[in-house]
C-alpha cells in the first residue's frame, strides 16, 4: 500500500516525470508529502522512483507499438485497394517492409539502452553527489559539534547558520540526523577511552579500589571532567572499568596453573598429606614468577578458589593418556 501511494504521489504531482527523469532532481518537489516520508528509507524511495520511471518507459513503448500496428494495418488496407502486383513486386515490397520494421526495432532497442544508460549514469552521479554531501556534513559536525551531550534539535538550528549547510542539500533530514547520532556516539566513545587511559595511568587504582578513593586522586585531570558533568556517570564508568579488569585478571590467572609443571593430577592428594605445605609453597613460588600470578594479590580468596578449582578438576580427570593412545593409526 505504501508503494502504491508513493506511485500515486509521483503520478499526480505538480512536477512532470519522464522515463529518463533523475531522482536527485525530482525528490525535492515531494519533501512536504506524507506519502514521501511513509517510505522508510531514502534508498527505498529512490528504488521506487526508478521502478515507476521504468513503468513509464514500458507504457511509452506500448503506445509506440500500438501506433505502429495501426499504421501497418492502414497500409494493408491501402494495399488491398491497389491493383494486383506481380510476385516480384510483392517480394520487393515485403522486403522493404521487413527492413523498415527491423530498423524500427533497432531504433527502439537503441532508445531503450540509451534510457537505461542515462538512468545508470544519473544514479552514479547522484551517488557521488550524495557522498560529497555526506563528507561536507561530516566535516561540519566535526568543526561545530564537540559536546557528546548535544541534542539534534538545538544543533540543527546552529548548523543551518553555517554556509556549508547548503552543500548538504542532497541529504534528507533522516540521513543528517543519523550522521549526527553517529558523530555523538564517536565523541562519547572517544572520551570514554580517554577516561580509561587515565585510570590505567593512575597507580592508585587497583582491583579493590572504590570510586570514593580514586576520585580524590583523579578529579583534577581534564579527562575526568570531560567525560561527563554527572558524577554518577563517571562512577558508573569507573565501575565498568574495574569489573572488566577483574574479569580479565581472573581469566589470565586461570591459564597460569595449566602451564605450571609442578601442578599435576596428584597435587590435590599431595596437599592433603604431610608434604602439603611444602608443595603449596612450591606452587605459589612458580605462580609468582609470572605477572599473571600477581594480578590477584589484592584478592587472595578469589585467587585461592580459582587454584583449588583447577586442582580439583585435575584430580577428577586423572592422569593424562599415554602418547600412543592419541596417535592415529599408521597407514598400511
Amino acid at each position: 500500500k505504501i508503494k502504491e501511494e508513493f506511485f500515486e504521489m509521483l503520478r499526480n504531482g505538480d512536477v512532470k516525470i519522464k522515463p529518463d527523469s533523475p531522482w536527485n532532481k525530482k525528490k525535492k518537489y515531494f519533501f512536504d508529502e506524507d506519502r514521501y516520508h511513509n517510505v522508510g528509507s531514502s534508498s527505498l524511495r529512490e528504488e521506487y522512483f526508478y521502478e515507476y520511471t521504468k513503468i513509464l518507459g514500458e507504457e511509452k513503448e506500448r503506445k509506440r507499438d500500438r501506433s505502429r500496428d495501426e499504421r501497418d494495418s492502414s497500409r494493408l488496407e491501402d494495399a488491398e485497394e491497389r491493383p494486383k502486383l506481380s510476385d516480384s513486386e510483392k517480394k520487393a515490397i515485403e522486403k522493404r517492409e521487413r527492413e523498415a520494421a527491423a530498423m524500427k526495432r533497432r531504433e527502439g532497442d537503441v532508445a531503450r539502452r540509451q534510457v537505461d544508460q542515462s538512468r545508470e549514469w544519473e544514479r552514479e552521479r547522484g551517488a557521488h553527489a550524495r557522498e560529497e554531501a555526506q563528507q561536507h556534513f561530516t566535516a561540519l559536525l566535526h568543526d561545530m559539534v564537540r559536546d557528546p551531550d548535544a541534542s539534534w534539535r538545538k544543533t540543527r538550528k546552529q548548523l543551518k547558520d553555517d554556509t556549508r549547510w547548503e552543500m548538504t542539500s542532497l541529504l534528507d533530514v533522516e540521513q543528517k540526523e543519523k550522521l549526527f547520532t553517529q558523530h555523538i556516539e564517536s565523541l562519547s566513545s572517544k572520551r570514554k577511552r580517554a577516561f580509561v587511559r587515565m585510570l590505567d595511568e593512575c597507580e592508585h587504582v587497583t582491583l579493590t579500589s572504590t570510586w570514593k578513593e580514586v576520585r580524590r586522586k583523579i578529579k583534577h585531570d581534564s579527562r575526568f571532567s570531560k567525560l561527563s558533568d554527572d558524577d554518577k556517570e563517571r562512577e558508573a564508568e569507573f565501575d565498568r572499568y574495574v569489573t572488566d579488569k577483574l574479569a580479565q585478571a581472573k581469566a589470565d590467572f586461570r591459564t597460569l596453573p595449566k602451564e605450571t609443571k609442578c601442578i599435576t593430577y596428584r597435587s590435590k592428594e599431595t596437599l592433603r598429606g604431610a608434604n602439603g605445605d611444602a608443595h603449596m609453597r612450591e606452587i605459589k613460588q612458580f605462580l609468582k614468577n609470572d605477572k599473571r600470578g600477581l594480578v590477584l594479590d589484592d584478592l587472595p580468596e578469589d585467587r585461592d578458589r580459582i587454584l583449588d578449582e583447577h586442582l580439583t578438576e585435575l584430580e577428577k580427570v586423572g592422569p593424562p593418556p599415554p602418547p600412543t593412545a592419541t596417535k592415529p593409526l599408521a597407514k598400511r
